[in-house]
């Protein structure tokens, strides 16, 4: 049996740490960004178009990774999961 099979936020919200890490789903990250959450990054999608954003990381059960565009935004549209190339720029933490 899954674990996150019927997880609603009040269950998520009544587990401590410990079990959230436990049962938490980390297959929505893609593996090119891992790491690299806080970084401006370049990316070539496999489809051609190059693009910046910071990488970020959603929250949750099951999260996935994000493309933030700027230092002032709060988050963003969810990153694909592969990419022909990824490059770092800077830290912008």
């Amino acid at each position: 049996m899954n674990a996150l099979e019927g997880m609603t936020y009040e269950k998520w919200n009544g587990m401590t740490t410990g079990e959230r890490e436990r049962v938490r789903d980390y297959s929505g990250l893609s593996p090119q960004l891992k790491g690299k959450e806080g970084y401006r990054v370049e990316v070539e999608t496999t489809y051609g178009e190059t693009r910046r954003f910071i990488v970020g990381r959603s929250t949750g059960w099951k999260p996935c990774n994000l493309e933030v565009h700027n230092r002032r935004s709060s988050g963003g549209p969810a990153a694909e999961m592969g990419y022909k190339s990824v490059k770092v720029i800077y830290n912008a933490r």
